[in-house]
């Protein structure tokens, strides 16, 4: 039995905003670092622990950076397809079909100038693992050859808050009855490079760059959604509110949703896209309190067992209109209509049990890789 080990991205953004980009202090826009692996049946407690301290007078200076930020933005290099074709070595093709995709059989693609949206993914022959101590002689080049890579395509060295390389391992099990115990030596099949973005040092949520590539002379994928950040005057003009002011909501919602388990709780404040109006193009964004929710792992005859955790957010607006947000798929959440916060939910992705750093959790499950 093959397992997949992928050394990957945590599932909780906010992880990264909050703990990893500080490091003298903690953030004021993430969870302070004292929270982070702190189990509680105390959600309340779990909630107060967990929230970002910055304040409304605070967040207004950071809305304000955020649109000075955006106004200097330049475009991505690649607008067209004709651009990706020309930058790829790629023969210049028919216009893309309805789903938007253009499939050459070497490589499928598509270029959403509007958004900055970016996907290309080539078709090589399967790759053959080598092993990990072999592998590790082309990390450096691949690390290398993604940065380069990135400044080519135009994503600029000030948005990017947090790069994450790692390799995409695997490993082989003996059989469970005559080889109980047994295991193979860890291969490594590839690499991939993911950049998140910030603007105004607020994370952008959904807005990142994923390179991938089996080794350092065969790239496999480059995946970027890097829209221009236009924020939404008509949800910031009733004025913003401090995370603070959510608590009790968040721990009323975390309460009825974790039914006595113990959880840790971890937000950050970021850019949440929104559908505007039909009057406007594009995406526009609102300052939002990212919540999530990771149960404690329970120990089982396997191994370990983490139940899905959850993600949601409250807007960090006084009024928000009626509109719909954009999921990372490219789907949408309606956002409900109440008198407390402005929920917008999304299950946790399977990789929220992987843990952050050491050699990643044994799991039954497969992962070709893992969603930030």
């Amino acid at each position: 039995m093959k397992t997949t080990l992928i050394k990957a991205l945590p599932g909780l953004v906010m992880l990264i905003a909050g703990a990893t980009v500080s490091t003298a202090q903690d953030s004021p826009l993430g969870s302070p670092a004292a929270s982070a692996g702190r189990f509680e049946t105390n959600y309340s407690e779990a909630v107060r622990a967990a929230l970002p301290r910055v304040d409304a007078a605070s967040l207004e200076k950071l809305i304000a950076g955020v649109r000075a930020a955006a106004a200097a933005e330049k475009p991505l290099a690649i607008t067209n397809l004709r651009n990706l074709e020309h930058a790829f070595g790629l023969r210049e093709r028919a216009e893309a079909d309805a789903s938007g995709f253009i499939d050459v059989g070497e490589a499928v693609y598509q270029v959403d100038g509007d958004r900055q949206r970016i996907y290309l993914a080539f078709r090589n022959a399967e790759p053959r693992p080598v092993l990990r101590k072999e592998f590790a002689r082309e990390v450096a080049a691949i690390r290398e050859a993604h940065r380069t890579l990135a400044d080519r395509l135009g994503i600029p060295r000030q948005e990017v808050l947090f790069t994450d390389a790692r390799e995409i391992l695997s490993e082989s099990d003996g059989h469970p009855e005559l080889e109980k115990g047994l295991q193979g030596e860890i291969q490594a099949g590839g690499m991939v490079t993911t950049m998140l973005r910030a603007v105004g040092g607020i994370l952008v949520e959904g807005s990142y760059a994923r390179l991938s590539s089996l080794d350092s002379k065969r790239l496999d994928l480059v995946d970027v959604r890097w829209p221009p950040v236009r924020l939404s005057e008509a949800a910031l003009k009733g004025g913003l509110r401090a995370p603070r002011e959510a608590i009790e909501s968040v721990a009323r919602r975390v309460a009825k949703d974790s039914k006595g388990q113990a959880v840790n709780v971890r937000m950050a404040v970021v850019l949440r896209p929104v559908e505007p109006d039909r009057t406007r193009r594009g995406i526009e964004f609102v300052p939002s309190l990212k919540i999530g929710v990771e149960p404690r792992s329970i120990r089982i005859r396997e191994g370990y067992r983490t139940d899905a955790g959850e993600v949601f957010y409250v807007d960090l607006v006084l009024r928000l209109p009626m509109r719909a947000s954009i999921g990372e798929a490219g789907g949408s959440d309606a956002i409900e209509r109440r008198g407390g916060p402005r929920w917008t939910s999304t299950r946790m992705p399977d990789a929220f049990a992987v843990p952050a750093t050491g050699r990643p959790r044994r799991s039954r499950q497969r992962h070709a890789h893992a969603e930030v």
